[in-house]
């Protein structure tokens, strides 16, 4: 009765059901997979219809997209999806958020190793589990891949740190099979768990049987993953991944939009930076620039998906610093052995911290259920599957600069079977140099207030379409897109060689007379 409370285990159960409880409620609440996974839930139905073998291309969009994806988490949505017969979509909204919860312990496993502290491993939990940077693509539609990804990385990366200390082979095969699976999940924590990879051999296994360990883990997991990537070499060439590999732009402007995530520009951001910084200062003095060097190497060489990665070691850093603060209020022995009074410290503290993040995780969630194929949208996807041809072109005046987080761009094709010709997804396997110019001319598109600018920005760019689908805002949308898709649509009701041939409150589609 009189035993002290396992506050590591309590916090690490805090974090396991509250991030699981803020993972799971927008899918619940929504009913509809967030805002991506359109082309997953059609590359998925295209391997149950390929008898399980990898197809030569998907037929999402009609674009002659090569079915180059790393496949785990397609086949593991297509096994589900064959052995629960019905409505596929239950697998794009459920399972992502399932995996992404189970991420939480995983990294839990994974900061433990590499801090060698229960407390501070578990308080990194709970600081990450309700971090919206750790839930918001991992438990989208897409999050069928990503979370995946990211699992199976935090468990090669929990192996890889106990086999460069006691080189064993209990250690070595576990490594090489996270990390097979890790690649072959999704490209960009593939690239991440190479780059992690090499960074623990640089800080634990600089010596001989560190570097044959490396090695052995490298070709392991290479052989693995040769059943995809030597299929996917044979049939389509390096390219294709050279061109989905180089869709992470390296500008000034990215890496400033990096520096403004890091400043106190956002007050729900505020204490887990303040608490980041803290962790920081204390880890430099120390001399442990393990956690800095990995953030600023997942910054530099991926800005587009670097943060996602950063987020693990900002989030054992903030850890640190709410330990450190916690002992600052109350002075105990050690931050990894607190007193009674860093105890007492830490749980004022922690509640009050506690009650913020929850409150910040809420709020994220709120917006992620907004970001989703909304009632209108299915209605209008019904009336094209009823009223046009199968082979009918598509543009789609959203509103939306960025394709990528446009749920109607993205499920448009994947629901109707129709090809959009605004839809960036996939394109990223098949343009090469030229898929930024190709996003900019997409970006240039949804801005057009009249049908003289979308007939030059058609002609410009070869986009031949049969009906234009323009959205209609709400009245309390201000803004120069939205300002844009009403003046689209007066235009486009007095133009000559279009006809209005549906509409609704949500949006109209009109024919192209040609």
């Amino acid at each position: 009765m009189n035993r002290k409370p396992d506050l590591p285990a309590l916090a690490l159960l805090a974090a396991i059901l509250l991030g699981g409880v803020v993972r799971f409620y927008p899918g619940i609440a929504n009913g509809f997979p967030l805002n991506d996974g359109g082309m997953f839930y059609v590359m998925t139905r295209d391997l149950i219809a390929n008898g399980f073998a990898l197809p030569d291309f998907t037929t999402y969009n009609h674009s002659g997209i090569p079915f180059a994806y790393p496949p785990f988490g397609l086949y593991a949505a297509a096994l589900l999806s064959a052995l629960a017969p019905g409505s596929d979509l239950w697998v794009f909204l459920f399972v992502p958020a399932f995996v992404s919860s189970l991420g939480i312990p995983a990294f839990y496993l994974f900061a433990r190793e590499i801090s060698s502290s229960r407390l501070l491993a578990a308080s990194a939990a709970l600081l990450y589990a309700l971090n919206p940077g750790s839930f918001q693509w991992p438990v989208m539609g897409g999050g069928v891949t990503r979370s995946f990804g990211l699992l199976f990385m935090f468990l090669m990366f929990w192996q890889a740190i106990q086999l460069f200390r006691e080189y064993k082979l209990r250690h070595l095969l576990p490594t090489i099979l996270f990390g097979a699976a890790t690649v072959t999940s999704h490209p960009q924590t593939a690239f991440h768990a190479a780059l992690g990879g090499l960074i623990l051999f640089l800080f634990f296994g600089r010596n001989k049987r560190g570097f044959l360990s490396a090695l052995l883990v490298g070709l392991g997991v290479a052989l693995l993953a040769s059943p995809w990537w030597m299929t996917v070499l044979h049939r389509h060439g390096l390219e294709t991944f050279l061109s989905a590999g180089g869709t992470s732009q390296r500008t000034l402007e990215f890496y400033l939009i990096v520096l403004q995530l890091h400043l106190p520009t956002n007050l729900f951001t505020l204490p887990f930076l303040v608490l980041f910084y803290i962790g920081l200062a204390a880890s430099l003095k120390e001399r442990n620039f393990l956690y800095i060097v990995w953030i600023l190497a997942a910054y530099l060489s991926d800005p587009r998906g670097g943060a996602g990665i950063a987020l693990l070691f900002e989030s054992i850093l903030a850890a640190t610093g709410a330990l450190k603060a916690s002992a600052w209020i109350r002075p105990g022995k050690t931050e990894s052995a607190p007193g009674a009074g860093a105890r007492r410290g830490g749980v004022i503290l922690g509640v009050v911290l506690f009650v913020w993040f929850v409150l910040a995780a809420s709020i994220a969630d709120f917006r992620i259920i907004n970001t989703s194929v909304k009632e209108g949208d299915l209605e209008l996807i019904a009336w094209v599957n009823e009223n046009t041809d199968e082979d009918a072109a598509f543009v789609l005046a959203t509103g939306r600069e960025f394709s990528m987080t446009d749920p109607l761009q993205e499920w448009f094709p994947a629901l109707t079977g129709r090809r959009s010709l605004t839809t960036l997804q996939g394109t990223e396997w098949t343009l090469g140099d030229a898929f930024f110019p190709w996003y900019e001319q997409l970006t240039f598109f949804q801005k057009c207030p009249d049908m003289n600018c979308l007939g030059d920005w058609s002609l410009r760019n070869n986009a031949d379409y049969d009906y234009l689908v323009v959205l209609i805002p709400p009245e309390s949308a201000k803004g120069g897109l939205s300002e844009s898709l009403r003046s689209l649509g007066i235009s486009a009701r007095a133009s000559a060689t279009h006809a209005l041939v549906y509409e609704s409150g949500h949006g109209m589609v009109f024919e192209n007379k040609k």
